[in-house]
């Protein structure tokens, strides 16, 4: 009888024919669309998995080999309206986190990051673009990057930074972009897009990311930017007409940066590729919203 290779029990994980104590993972903003999906992922692989937010914690919660933060206050419309909140939740919290993990001995610490911190941009980008952000969220998570930069240098704090393509995938919250879009048609109604939809971006099913964020913690080296992204560049029109929605256009809102393009070279050449196309990936969250 054939070994099934794809079985996997809690705590443990296969290793050269044996078994061996699976790492901890503590994951800090679990209860977000991609916090979850990232545990799931975890739990999976047979790992330990602790949860914790990073607007109300303790030390005795922070026991991990490896911590992966996707927590962020991160409507980017809404931080023009509340930057100083902005700052304090992605900036402020996140250093008194910092401050209290460097004095512990981690194999690891990701931070989720955003192509916001780069603003605009007209062309593939590597992660050695200078950051240039537009609007309050893309502000304060630049800070928080470089902040991790500085812990890294001064302290060999073991500091990697992912940023990530427009995540998207089924059970998406109902105010984000293909989910909403995908609302709209079934009810009939008129999707309303700003400026025209011109804005250029990549879309990226969320299992894919969790798998690319889960090999930029175990086998990316601290001090380094990982981008996860696909190379299907298409503008929010073309997106929500492929959805097959009803649209009209709206001004433009304040700070909305024209292009997102990633160059995920880096990540691929560890081994990372985006499985589920952006077809299908629609067809998923066609099909939870039907449900």
């Amino acid at each position: 009888m054939k070994k099934n290779r794809g079985w996997f029990k809690v705590g443990h994980k296969p290793w050269m024919g044996g078994w061996h104590m699976a790492e901890k993972f503590l994951v800090v903003g679990a209860t977000s669309f991609y916090g979850s999906n990232f545990v799931k992922l975890l739990e999976a692989k047979g790992h330990e998995v602790s949860k914790m937010s990073l607007r109300n914690w303790s030390h005795d919660e922070i026991k991990a080999d490896y911590v992966v933060n996707f927590a962020a206050a991160n409507i980017v419309a809404e931080s023009w309206k509340k930057p100083t909140e902005y700052m304090l939740v992605n900036v402020v919290a996140h250093t008194e986190l910092l401050e209290v993990l460097r004095k512990k001995k981690i194999k690891k610490y990701v931070n989720v990051s955003t192509p916001e911190v780069y603003g605009s941009v007209n062309a593939w980008v590597t992660e050695d673009q200078v950051m240039n952000p537009s609007t309050p969220y893309g502000v304060s998570k630049a800070a928080t990057d470089m902040m991790l930069f500085a812990y890294h240098r001064a302290y060999d704090f073991p500091a990697v930074i992912t940023r990530t393509a427009n995540i998207y995938g089924p059970g998406q919250p109902a105010y984000r972009l293909i989910t909403k879009a995908l609302d709209y048609k079934r009810r009939g109604e008129t999707f309303k897009l700003d400026g025209k939809g011109a804005s250029v971006r990549c879309f990226i099913h969320v299992r894919d990311a969790c798998e690319a964020t889960y090999l930029a913690a175990t086998k990316g080296r601290p001090g380094e930017i990982y981008h996860i992204s696909s190379y299907d560049a298409l503008t929010i029109k073309e997106l929500v007409e492929r959805i097959g929605c009803k649209w009209e256009s709206v001004p433009e809102r304040l700070g909305k940066d024209f292009c997102y393009m990633m160059d995920s070279t880096k990540l691929r050449k560890m081994g990372w590729q985006d499985k589920i196309s952006l077809e299908e990936g629609l067809m998923q969250c066609a099909s939870a919203i039907s449900a």
